[in-house]
């Protein structure tokens, strides 16, 4: 009988712009572990319900994709990052049925993800807490609000000029207001997660500690 390979479960959670994305994809590239980024899955099934004939019934709307692919490639990206996807990913996440739905085929895809990786990052606003609350490693970021618009901003200032900073820092704070206050799944800090302010931090710095502990915790990734 083969011996059953450990391979490691790490999230990261923490608010909106708070350098999840940046510093799970850089530590899954060097660390060589598959990268899932959670909230994306609400997009892709924002993206079914835009030609959905079953709208009225969320039940009927989500046996519908049931058997849909859930693994999303690059050219997926594209076609998930626009206004009307994102609106309504954040009207459908609002309902537990739907977290439940893609809880559902997130747990899936940890259990059947490639095998020539030595373990899975997760990247999200619950996936410490909700998704795998067994974790053998939990980071949660935070940092000032001010500090993550201004980042924010600089981010998507490189595609659109005309993006103002007043409008980035009140998005961010009703999207910290809504994550922290909806009834399913709000965003809170595992109490076993290790916490990290980036205030002061620039991404090398965060990507560095954050390693620094994975190292520590897991020390056969040397």
């Amino acid at each position: 009988m083969k011996k059953k390979i450990f391979r490691p479960i790490i999230t990261i959670d923490g608010p909106a712009a708070s350098g999840k994305g940046t510093i799970a994809k850089s530590v899954s590239k060097d660390f060589n572990l598959f990268y899932l980024e959670t909230g994306i899955f609400y997009r892709l099934i924002g993206k079914f319900y835009l030609v959905s004939s079953n709208k009225r019934n969320i039940k009927k709307f989500l046996n519908s994709i049931r058997k849909e692919s859930f693994l999303i490639t690059k050219n997926d990206k594209q076609e998930l990052y626009n206004e009307d996807v994102a609106e309504k990913a954040s009207f459908l996440a609002k309902s537990k049925e739907v977290r439940s739905f893609v809880l559902t085929k997130q747990l899936e895809m940890l259990m059947h993800y490639p095998k020539e990786f030595n373990g899975v990052i997760l990247e999200g606003r619950d996936c410490g807490t909700v998704i795998v609350p067994n974790a053998d490693i939990k980071f949660f970021l935070t940092a000032n609000l001010e500090i993550r618009a201004k980042r924010r901003h600089q981010q998507l200032i490189v595609k659109d000029k005309k993006i103002i900073y007043d409008d980035v820092l009140m998005d961010l704070k009703v999207r910290d207001y809504n994550d922290t206050t909806r009834k399913n799944s709000p965003l809170v800090k595992a109490k076993d997660a290790i916490e990290i302010d980036c205030s002061s931090k620039d991404i090398k710095e965060t990507i560095i500690i954050v390693k620094k502990f994975i190292l520590s915790k897991l020390p056969y990734f040397k």
